[in-house]
């Protein structure tokens, strides 16, 4: 947007009459940088931002910017703003934690119904009464309208649609910027080259193997610690039955791996039977032409992955955090 915006020596302010008209009725929130540069963010909010990167995406492209964050394990909020809409992209140490757009097709209630987890009549009650589509879809879980499992699909394909839609503008503004993290970074962190490359919705950090012992035996203990920790985590807050009733679903619909996790369950103290998990990662492996320990390490990544967001329900921010670098800790061997 060309134009020009003018303070003169009494602070009053004044804009061209073609800036004038194209932000009339908007409100920007300065966010900190050099004096030489100004950077608004369109936001009635008043909490304080700081610019990190601002450009244009016919010279600086979304997978250039992805790319940047993750591999230097940035924080903060990507807005993308384009002929078809602004978007949100919200990372925490290189992982992506959330994403908002404002197109209807976009938001999490509208990809719930388009799965077929929830029916559109129920969806567009139950918006109505929470006021908020995120809430609505929270709700929907509580009324037994939908599953756990249904929900945590329904984040994954919400991220990774808007991630697409992204990728297929060539045109329009970005801006990054650290600022505290809103409601919307509700998902435990996600691969954001993952997303970008393959749309894949998986954490690389929750790969085993990695500075430890990687023969299957040893990948499936990290995985089994990791297990462990969520399930007494939730435990001590009070959530142990919520975790243990999601975690009854985990195996059911898992489609890349269904052979291998048909039938599986989780014991009193959240391990899984290392004799029986080991010989069906044996079974896969070979018909796959595979390791085991590489069909283990991507099977039970997706299930830390949806534990992990089923316990961020009902944990405390900074003890889903907590939890959360602990079990990267575990199963990376770091």
């Amino acid at each position: 947007m060309d134009g020009w915006l003018r303070i003169d020596a009494r602070g009053r302010a004044s804009l061209d009459a073609g800036s004038g008209e194209r932000l009339a009725g908007r409100s920007y929130r300065l966010a900190g940088g050099p004096d030489e540069l100004l950077v608004g963010i369109e936001s009635d909010g008043d909490a304080p931002v700081r610019a990190v990167l601002a450009g244009d995406l016919a010279r600086i492209s979304f997978p250039e910017i992805v790319t940047l964050v993750a591999h230097s394990r940035a924080s903060g909020v990507l807005r993308v703003a384009t002929h078809s809409g602004a978007r949100r992209v919200l990372f925490a140490e290189g992982e992506v934690r959330g994403a908002v757009s404002e197109r209807v097709g976009e938001r999490l209630s509208e990809i719930l119904v388009r799965m077929g987890n929830v029916k559109r009549d129920d969806m567009e009650s139950l918006c109505e009464e929470a006021g908020d589509p995120r809430a609505a879809c929270r709700l929907a879980v509580a009324r037994g309208l939908c599953s756990e499992r249904d929900l945590w699909n329904g984040v994954q394909e919400h991220v990774t649609t808007i991630f697409q839609a992204i990728l297929l503008e060539s045109q329009g503004s970005f801006v990054l910027t650290e600022e505290a993290q809103s409601d919307d970074a509700s998902v435990p962190g996600l691969s954001a080259e993952g997303l970008l490359m393959e749309g894949v919705r998986r954490l690389d950090e929750l790969r085993a193997g990695r500075g430890r012992d990687a023969a299957p035996e040893g990948v499936l203990a990290a995985f089994n610690g990791a297990f462990r920790d969520i399930f007494a985590t939730a435990e001590q807050a009070g959530a142990g039955e919520a975790l243990r009733r999601a975690a009854e679903s985990v195996f059911e619909d898992e489609r890349a791996h269904a052979g291998m996790f048909r039938d599986l369950c989780f014991g009193p103290d959240g391990e899984l039977a290392a004799g029986d998990v080991l010989e069906r990662a044996a079974r896969a492996a070979e018909s796959e032409g595979r390791a085991a320990e590489a069909v283990i390490a991507d099977a039970l990544g997706t299930v830390v992955l949806f534990l992990l967001f089923v316990a961020g329900e009902h944990l405390e921010p900074r003890v889903h955090r907590a939890l959360h670098a602990r079990v990267k800790a575990i199963v990376s061997g770091r």
